[in-house]
């Protein structure tokens, strides 16, 4: 399955950007009106970075800096990985996991923004695709006249495991 597929990116219709000049101060704010965990920091409506929760802790709240005097272009994450609509899911939410960040954005070919999944994004898709598989899967057993108990039981496993695989991403 594609990005462009995901219902939880067809719902992402604003994305919150700012400018590399904008002061950290401003940023912040702007993540915390939004119940936002990272932002999109442009440069000339391209994207040049992206400044999340964890930029804020590790690198100025450790410091002791003053938000209000920084500016986000010498905070933000710079090497930013991005996405495109037709990469498939589980390339992103391995790309993610290898280099252990949690918001990807996703642009077009022209690096133009198109929006931005995290990592909770992947799992409530996850999770609504492992329910369907798993009435399907119910159902195929129960149509082939195998035992109920035999479909429920391989269904609990295909769940397990795939709850394992997610829960390893998320670490």
């Amino acid at each position: 399955m594609k990005i462009s597929d995901m219902p939880e990116f067809k719902d992402k219709s604003e994305v919150l950007t700012f400018e590399e000049s904008t002061s950290v101060a401003d940023v912040i704010a702007g993540m915390a009106e939004k119940n936002y965990g990272a932002a999109l920091i442009t440069k000339k409506d391209k994207l040049s970075g992206v400044f999340t929760e964890r930029d804020v802790l590790r690198k100025i709240a450790a410091k002791g800096l003053d938000v209000k005097k920084i500016k986000v272009r010498d905070y933000m994450t710079s090497n930013v990985k991005t996405a495109l609509v037709d990469d498939k899911v589980i390339d992103c939410l391995r790309r993610m996991s290898q280099g252990r960040f949690r918001h990807m954005p996703v642009v077009d070919e022209q690096q133009n923004i198109l929006g931005m999944l995290s990592q909770g994004d992947f799992v409530a898709f996850t999770m609504t695709d492992v329910l369907s598989r798993f009435t399907s899967t119910s159902k195929a057993e129960i149509s082939a006249g195998r035992s109920t108990p035999f479909a429920i039981a391989s269904a609990i496993l295909l769940y397990t495991i795939i709850l394992f695989i997610i829960f390893q991403v998320m670490i």
